[in-house]
């Protein structure tokens, strides 16, 4: 009997105890975006005026005022991050992907034979002896005097292209920085890789690109989830709409439409409160965002 009322007891003690509760995980909020101002970022440099992805077409963009050097990526089959737009390169006469190349082959192209010699006033006169660089020559050549927007280009295609992103921008200790403005930003059309790269390195500011076939759109279920990793948008210029980039504004989230050329767009976006473009002529955008913080002292002394 005894046995018995001590069991019961026992029975109500466990039953009435509160359990612990699993301890929750802590979610870290994106990097923010400065929201005032407008970003000028280099479209693969100041490609307008020398072949994308060059050097020179990056020192070019620098001081034409850019705030970014964009650089898109692929991967080498020897595992060199290398700057170039297309993941299929021209060589000895046969289309080869560049996951099967090596950067030695790839630097047998030449990108100043298929630049489009427009006769621009800075169309550099030795075009001819530009070449394709990596990730490290880059980042050797500018070091910390630029901030880079980089797009990591067909993910799928080339497993690690992340951790070694990662890494190459930790050695050039480019990660965790104070600065005016983030030093690197990291950009795709791939949400799982742009997820990768938060849950490993979260202190860099993230932007999901689209391409919208009409006007841009996003659903609640997107942007739910786009808010727990990105910092903002790339959008095609063609699909912006005022009421896109409010909600934008809404979500906290920052707009960057690409590629934009022409002076009256870009007035037209800066009238928008876009956040910065992409161009392939920082010069005149940095033109225009002079006029516009001009006119803007004049109409608020």
């Amino acid at each position: 009997m005894k046995i018995m009322k001590f069991l019961i007891i026992l029975l109500f003690i466990c039953g009435c105890t509160p359990q612990q509760s699993k301890p929750q995980p802590q979610t870290i909020p994106p990097t923010p975006l400065p929201e005032n101002g407008f970003l000028i970022i280099g479209h693969r440099g100041a490609s307008a005026y020398a072949a994308g992805h060059t050097l020179a077409a990056y020192e070019m963009a620098v001081l034409m005022g850019a705030d970014y050097i964009e650089i898109d990526l692929q991967m080498t089959k020897d595992g060199k991050l290398v700057a170039l737009h297309d993941s299929v390169v021209t060589l000895h006469n046969a289309q080869q992907a560049v996951a099967d190349v090596t950067f030695d082959e790839i630097q047998l192209l030449s990108p100043g034979k298929e630049f489009d010699k427009n006769h621009l006033s800075y169309t550099l006169p030795n075009f001819l002896e530009l070449r394709i660089v990596d990730l490290s020559e880059i980042l050797n050549y500018f070091g910390d005097r630029v901030n880079y927007y980089i797009e990591i280009k067909s993910p799928k295609v080339y497993p690690g292209i992340e951790e070694e992103l990662l890494r190459q921008l930790q050695e050039h200790q480019l990660l965790n920085r104070v600065d005016p403005i983030p030093k690197v930003i990291i950009q795709s059309f791939n949400t799982k890789s742009l997820q990768e790269i938060f849950a490993m390195e979260p202190s860099i500011p993230l932007i999901k690109l689209y391409t919208f076939g009409k006007k841009a759109h996003l659903s609640k279920k997107e942007l739910k989830e786009l808010t727990e990793y990105a910092s903002g948008v790339g959008v095609n210029v063609e699909a912006i709409n005022r009421k896109f980039i409010d909600k934008m504004h809404s979500e906290n989230l920052l707009v960057h439409p690409y590629t934009v050329n022409d002076e009256e767009t870009m007035r037209s976006l800066m009238n928008y409160d876009v956040n910065g473009i992409f161009t392939d002529r920082p010069d005149v955008a940095l033109r225009v965002r002079n006029e516009k913080n001009n006119t803007d002292i004049e109409l608020y002394p």
